[in-house]
Formats: C-alpha cells, sequence, structure tokens
C-alpha cells in the first residue's frame, strides 16, 4: 500500500494478517526497500494505519467546513500548523470519491467516532463531478488558470458546503480548527497502536511523517505525546469531548500513559 501516487510515495505499508508467514512479510518488505521506499509493517485492519488517521483527520476538517471554516481558511489553518498541504487542498488530492468510498467503509466499522460532520456533503460532492484535483474541481478549481494559494473555490462545491452549513453557529477559532484537526489525527494513531495495527511507535511516527506528512516538525504523534505531555493531551480532549462528543474521547492507552508518567519513545 502507498500513500499518494506510487512514485510519489515515500513510504510503502506492507499490511499481514494471522495467516501471513514471516517469509512472505520479509519478501514484501523487500520489494517496497528495493523501490527506495521507507517500509512499515502493519497489521491487516480497516484503513491499516495511514488510511485509517487520514479517515479521522478529514473527518474533522470537514465539521469545521460545516461549522463555518471556509475552505481558503481551512487550507491556512492547516499551513501555519505545520502541515505541508492544506486541509482541503488534501482532500482533493487525495479524491472526494475516495474520501467518499472511505468514508461510508468507516462508518460502517466504526461508526460515527471516526468521522464528523454530515456524510451527505461528500456524496453530493461526488455526484456534481467535483472528484478533486483529477477531475479539475473539487473543493477548488484545477486547471492552467487556477494554480497555487490564488486557486479559487468549486461555485458548485461552496453551493453543496453552504447548504450544510449548520445555522447560527459561529466558525471555529484558527486555533481550535487546528487542534481539532491535529488531535483526531493523534488520538487515531494512538488507538491504532493500542489495537496493535501498528508495532510500535516509531513505525507510527515514520508511517505519518513520510506517508501523509504529519507536522514533520512535531516529530510524529508518538514524539508529540511524550514532548506536550500525555496528560496535557488527554485534558485538551477531555474539554473538546465535552463541546462536541465522544469522537474526541482520548486512546486508552494515552490515558494509562497519563497516570503511569511513561514515554512512547523511551
Amino acid at each position: 500500500h502507498f500513500a499518494f501516487k506510487r512514485k510519489e510515495a515515500v513510504v510503502s505499508t506492507q499490511s499481514t494478517g494471522e495467516a501471513t508467514s514471516h517469509e512472505t512479510t520479509a519478501a514484501a518488505v523487500e520489494v517496497g526497500l528495493k523501490q527506495k521506499k521507507t517500509v512499515i509493517v502493519v497489521k491487516d485492519g480497516p484503513g491499516f494505519y495511514t488510511t485509517r488517521v487520514i479517515g479521522a483527520l478529514m473527518g474533522e476538517a470537514f465539521a469545521c467546513i460545516q461549522e463555518g471554516t471556509s475552505p481558503r481558511d481551512l487550507d491556512k489553518s492547516f499551513l501555519k500548523f505545520g502541515w505541508p498541504v492544506g486541509g482541503a487542498t488534501l482532500v482533493d488530492e487525495v479524491g472526494i470519491d475516495v474520501a467518499y468510498k472511505v468514508t461510508k467503509y468507516f462508518l460502517e466499522v466504526f461508526g460515527e467516532r471516526i468521522s464528523a460532520g454530515d456524510p451527505r456533503v461528500i456524496e453530493e460532492l461526488v455526484e456534481s463531478g467535483s472528484l478533486g484535483r483529477k477531475s479539475g474541481k473539487g473543493i477548488f478549481l484545477y486547471g492552467e488558470s487556477h494554480k497555487g494559494s490564488t486557486r479559487p473555490v468549486n461555485p458548485v462545491a461552496e453551493q453543496i458546503l453552504n447548504r450544510y452549513r449548520t445555522p447560527g453557529q459561529a466558525a471555529p477559532s484558527t486555533e481550535d480548527v487546528q487542534w481539532r484537526t491535529y488531535l483526531r489525527s493523534v488520538n487515531e494513531a494512538a488507538l491504532c497502536l493500542q489495537e496493535e495495527i501498528i508495532a510500535n511507535p516509531v513505525d507510527g511516527n515514520i508511517g505519518l511523517i513520510f506517508g501523509i506528512g504529519h507536522c514533520p516538525q512535531r516529530g510524529g504523534p508518538f514524539q508529540f505525546l511524550d514532548t506536550y505531555g500525555a496528560q496535557s493531551f488527554v485534558d485538551k480532549m477531555h474539554r473538546y469531548e465535552e463541546q462536541l462528543g465522544f469522537r474526541f474521547e482520548p486512546a486508552e492507552i494515552v490515558i494509562d500513559y497519563a497516570k503511569s508518567g511513561k514515554k512512547f519513545m523511551h
């Protein structure tokens, strides 16, 4: 499994099931290394690792849009926080049709915890033909005359997004957009460690930094948890949980580390 396009991917994820032999795993890793990729091995499961984290990240991003954050402001918030690409642009790069299929599947498997906002937004975007960069229009418009930060918002997408805006609600602050999306992604990574989807925190950091550009200056989700503090993370998640619901319930493994004072990277 390659994060993004095969030629551009830096990390390759090799998934293993209960019947996968060590020899098969070793052969798959060798293929990835020959392709000059950084390889991590993960356990088989819905979304594996990187896709599952992106699912939580994009779900929260769409929730912020529904609450009044414009696509342009969402992009600016992501870039200021350290992501290499804006949140709305990320959705267009992944493909809105892909995001729709993943969202439907994750809702069946994980329930509403993994998502946020109204999934009909993505469905209507797909029905309108707004599939992302590959179709020339997604949340933004693409083409020779539409490039960079001046790229206009797709008017069809804007109409759909406006139709699902939460009436009478003030848009979340830049800080809230940044923390909500980032914390959701970190918590999903922690859940993957808790469920042994990933073998260890180092693989978790490598997979997300090289796989999706997960704010590299923060060292990856588990380095962030050590630096920021597991207890501070738990407290911040609980504050958002009180406001926004159970999708911000912190992973049990982080709560345990907060209580014990253990570090993920030591």
